[in-house]
């Protein structure tokens, strides 16, 4: 790809060229299948981060000879939002969770306290498994690290889709959100609650557990903030 951001040489090289693409199309017939590398620039969000996420993305649809083509023409192009869902659809969040640190049994796995005269300790499990065999089993729950998982949220609905040059609703709070900032450029909206906290990124996908086929306009009439 030509003309990249002056961020991704410092990760990577590209090394692909006119003869690269034809070596590549030449050899679809041992294809099975093809990914892109994408890259997302903070930047553009407003966030302080110099350095760009770099990932792999699945490309679906139709056969290896269609999948190269389609995405043989977004070499090096930008992908915006609209051009890949639409307002009403479900869509799939995925994204690291808010980090909590070392917790113990009952608040990590919500297991029973031991009553208040309970030898030595209350917020700890009443035993740790039977003696044979002589190890702990994986199933027992004990104390450890929580959150700062990778989760996905599975058929969240978008309600909103737009641009803040150009939107109807006026998306930023008085003074920008916390912790964050306004909000400038595409953005969506999405029902409900979804991984992540200020200022990560989150990946956006099609949904893997389909809730219906139809794809109905939501009638949103007000934004309150």
């Amino acid at each position: 790809a030509k003309d990249l951001p002056k961020e991704l040489p410092r990760l990577f090289t590209a090394k692909s060229d006119e003869k690269s693409l034809e070596r590549a199309e030449k050899s679809l017939g041992r294809v099975h299948e093809i990914y892109a590398i994408a890259a997302v620039l903070p930047r553009q969000a407003g966030v302080d981060q110099k350095k760009p996420y770099v990932f792999e993305v699945a490309v679906k649809g139709g056969d290896v000879q269609k999948q190269f083509a389609f995405i043989k023409d977004l070499l090096g192009k930008e992908v915006k939002v609209d051009q890949v869902f639409q307002k009403g659809a479900d869509i799939d969040v995925a994204a690291i969770t808010k980090g909590k640190g070392i917790e113990g049994p009952i608040t990590r796995w919500g297991v029973k306290k031991k009553q208040h005269k309970s030898r030595k300790s209350v917020r700890a499990l009443g035993t740790l498994g039977p003696i044979s065999p002589s190890t702990i089993m994986y199933t027992v729950p004990r104390a450890g690290q929580r959150g700062f998982h990778q989760r996905t949220q599975y058929n969240n609905r978008i309600m909103i889709m737009s641009n803040t040059q150009n939107s109807e609703f006026k998306i930023n709070p008085a003074g920008g959100f916390k912790h964050f900032g306004v909000v400038e450029g595409d953005f969506v909206v999405i029902r409900g609650s979804i991984p992540g906290t200020y200022r990560r990124l989150v990946k956006l996908r099609s949904p893997m557990r389909h809730r219906t086929s139809k794809i109905a306009q939501p009638r949103v009439l007000e934004v309150m903030l």
